[in-house]
């Protein structure tokens, strides 16, 4: 597959970060990984896909590696990442509507 890169710059705390993303893996109906490109935080992530009955189960895992005063961040970043995953039930309800 060759890489597809995603240029964005979503907010943090209010304020504008860059954080363009590529994507490096793509199992069709099973899983997309991706790594950040851009900005301080350069994290890895998959989306996995698993059949169940007549629907889908998601589920999302990132890893990001904090070092040093970053690491104060981590309680921050969680909340964030939580809510970025919660938006994962907005897709959901516009995939259902579209059918």
């Amino acid at each position: 597959m060759r890489a597809l890169q995603v240029d964005q710059v979503p907010r943090f705390l209010g304020r504008r970060i860059a954080g363009d993303y590529e994507l490096t893996q793509c199992v069709p109906s099973k899983s997309i990984k991706f790594r950040v490109v851009a900005g301080r935080a350069r994290p890895t992530g998959i989306y996995t896909f698993k059949a169940a009955g007549g629907a889908t189960t998601v589920t999302f895992r990132l890893n990001l590696q904090t070092k040093g005063f970053a690491m104060l961040m981590d309680p921050i970043v969680n909340r964030t990442m939580k809510s970025e995953v919660a938006t994962l039930a907005n897709l959901k309800a516009y995939l259902e509507s579209q059918s």
